[in-house]
Parts: structure tokens; C-alpha cells; sequence
């Protein structure tokens, strides 16, 4: 995922790199989940139940709505509104080749 920060608004809303890279990161959490019911268990117990947990975030829209600020008026600060959001290739710096020639 790439965020393309916009630094008039991050200047107008005095946000920096940092308070974004530690948003991302404590919001972009795997949350570790488990099962109910399983051993050591009571006598008569009978299910065991697996507990799945929603993890890391996955499309533009998820990583846009990331609360960057909550301002006291109530009003919430997010990545949308201070930087465009795309999905992209970690690298771009690929050469196709077919029988080692180039090709496309």
C-alpha cells in the first residue's frame, strides 16, 4: 500500500511523517485469536469453538480510514484526508525476458 502524503495539508493540519508511520502501525495490527473450549477442559464439555479475528488491512478504503487525530471539537483526522492511497508493486524495477531475450 502507498500513501501519497499531500504536504499542504499536512502542513495546514500540523501532522508529520511519524504521527502517520505510527498510526499506520498501530492500526495495521494481526490480532491474535484462539479457541474456546479447548483442553485442558471441564467434565461434560463437549465443543470446542475456533475464534477468528478480522487482520491486517487490505484495501485502500481500510487503510484511509486509519484515525490519524481525534481534534476536542469531535472531529477525526484521517489518512483520506491527507494523503492519496493506492495499491501498488513493491518494486516496479522488473525486465521480462523469454528465452533470454527481451520481451513484453
Amino acid at each position: 500500500m502507498r500513501l501519497w502524503v499531500r504536504p499542504d495539508q499536512l502542513a495546514k493540519l500540523n501532522i508529520t511523517i511519524p504521527e502517520i508511520m505510527n498510526a499506520v502501525k498501530a492500526q495495521n495490527t494481526v490480532n491474535p485469536s484462539g479457541q474456546v473450549g479447548s483442553q485442558p477442559v471441564p467434565k461434560g464439555q463437549e465443543f470446542t469453538y475456533s475464534v477468528r479475528s478480522q487482520g491486517r488491512l487490505q484495501s485502500e478504503q481500510e487503510f484511509g480510514n486509519i484515525v490519524l487525530r481525534a481534534n476536542p471539537d469531535g472531529s477525526i483526522v484521517r489518512v483520506k484526508d491527507v494523503a492519496r492511497i493506492e495499491l501498488g508493486a513493491q518494486t516496479y524495477n522488473l525486465e521480462g525476458r523469454l528465452n533470454g531475450k527481451p520481451c513484453a
